[in-house]
């Protein structure tokens, strides 16, 4: 079979290419201050003289971060946009609403290039879709949001290029994208489902219930929108009768904001699970317990930074960003920075990258401690949304619930604080089949190991820091709609 090169813009640079990236970054915000309205405006407000920013230390001491409150909802569209007009994009989508107001991002022909380039790595290089014939299933909400339109636009853009790639567009429609896979799949040599990880979860039950046996069709996992437990990565592949835990489900870092900002690999997949071996190296490395993603990015396109454990992002996006805050919670390294640590590990797993992982060491990583609104708090500690996702897929649980909660922190009449967890029940199951005690049980020990903080609150309290589970029905429209991207966390 032909195997296709890649494009000329390599997307594996050399780790250090500090003076290119810093010009281009330097370039991106004196151009911005000169031809986008608001912005110039911002950086008058702020007495900031764009001619004295002259170096890339100039830039992150002097250039004030930006955010959607201080920056973008005070401004007008086209405003926002290059020149002033709204038509130096082509594309206007919608942010899922999940940190507050729904907010419209234009998109132009070069976000669209670069989500083809982006997508064609890992379709290409963790896939294997240059010799595979492959079908991809876009089940990211295909309305006015931007995952579903921008992944099934970046396929068929990497189909263009003489892959053999079909796309089919079920959306958030279950019963379509079960059936589309049942009757199409066996064309195929392998189906990528694309999706929101709770909702593919839905899909292969639902096709398991009506027949689909997902062993036969090759399936590989592509999915964005929140990050999981490895717990979770292992029960999904093998749901599907896959083998590899690196190539077989791949998650992707995006935002409406700036679409694609980095995606898994099967390096950032390796060392992750390296270090969860380790919980003090992790606590040590990373200053959390909850290592919610490690992804890989391409620093042509994006530059990061972290400030007070918060990312900054500087990209020539439809609204040029410059020092943004995607209100995320993390922080960068090098490849080196992060292997060192764990050299003799890595080297001895590193088999299971061979041939590729020449390609995965030119890239540097973005960690993820969880997105802002991601934790529910009980004295104080934070309880992660993949504490939760780990419990649920627990062998011992898993056949009474489908793997969906909310969370939230209520308090008592007497104002002590109480840790709650609704959980959906699978569909068919009753609350009198669970084992309710065994449940609380595996929760508590399961987040217990893998949050420290909790463990000592947990062994200093007790009950008081056990979670008030409730079990909820399936299909609960007010607990767990399907109409879009799921809320984990509730406000009491």
């Amino acid at each position: 079979m032909m195997k296709f090169p890649r494009s000329k813009s390599s997307y594996y640079p050399s780790v250090r290419q500090d003076k290119f990236v810093a010009k281009k970054t330097l370039n991106l915000f004196h151009q911005a201050a000169k031809e986008i309205p608001a912005y110039k405006d911002f950086l008058q407000k702020e007495n900031v003289q764009p001619g004295k920013i002259k170096t890339l230390e100039d830039f992150q001491k002097y250039v004030p971060i930006t955010d959607k409150d201080n920056y973008i909802t005070q401004y007008p569209l086209h405003m926002l946009s290059w020149g002033g007009d709204l038509f130096s994009n082509q594309i206007i989508a919608s942010s899922s609403g999940t940190t507050g107001q729904p907010f419209f991002w234009p998109r132009g022909i070069l976000q669209d290039n670069e989500g083809i380039e982006s997508h064609e790595v890992i379709y290409r290089d963790i896939f294997k879709a240059d010799h595979l014939k492959t079908l991809v299933v876009v089940c990211f909400s295909m309305g006015e949001w931007v995952a579903g339109f921008f992944t099934a636009t970046s396929t068929l853009g990497v189909a263009s290029r003489g892959y053999k790639l079909n796309v089919v567009t079920p959306g958030l429609e279950r019963a379509s994208a079960v059936r589309s896979i049942k009757t199409l799949g066996h064309y195929y040599d392998q189906v990528i489902i694309a999706g929101y990880p709770p909702f593919l979860k839905d899909i292969l039950d639902e096709g398991r219930q009506s027949g689909i046996n997902w062993s036969k069709l090759n399936v590989k996992l592509l999915m964005a929108g929140e990050g999981f437990s490895e717990e979770w990565r292992d029960y999904i592949i093998k749901e599907v009768g896959a083998t590899n835990p690196y190539t077989d489900a791949i998650n992707i870092y995006g935002c409406a904001d700036a679409t694609m900002l980095g995606h898994e690999t099967p390096a950032s997949i390796l060392i992750r699970r390296i270090y969860n071996r380790s919980p003090r190296l992790r606590q040590e490395i990373f200053k959390t317990s909850n290592l919610s993603s490690l992804v890989q990015y391409y620093p042509m396109q994006r530059y990061f930074e972290a400030v007070d454990s918060s990312l900054i992002v500087t990209a020539q996006t439809g609204i040029p960003l410059i020092r943004y805050n995607t209100q995320d919670k993390g922080g960068i390294y090098t490849f080196e920075e992060l292997v060192r640590p764990v050299q003799e590990r890595f080297i001895n797993r590193s088999q299971f990258l061979e041939p590729s992982l020449d390609r995965w060491k030119k890239l540097p990583f973005i960690y993820l401690h969880g997105r802002t609104g991601s934790v529910a708090t009980i004295y104080s500690v934070n309880i992660y949304t993949e504490n939760i996702k780990a419990v649920l897929v627990d062998k011992r649980v898993r056949q009474w619930v489908t793997g969906r909660f909310t969370m939230a922190t209520k308090y008592l009449p007497n104002m002590d604080q109480s840790f709650v967890v609704n959980v959906e029940l699978a569909k068919g199951v009753t609350r009198g089949q669970v084992d309710r005690k065994l449940l609380l049980e595996v929760m508590v020990k399961k987040i217990c190991r893998l949050n420290a903080e909790y463990s000592y609150l947990y062994k200093s309290i007790r009950e008081r820091a056990e979670p008030k589970i409730e079990l909820i029905d399936w299909g609960d429209a007010d607990y767990f709609s399907r109409d879009g991207k799921h809320k984990w966390v509730t406000k009491a």
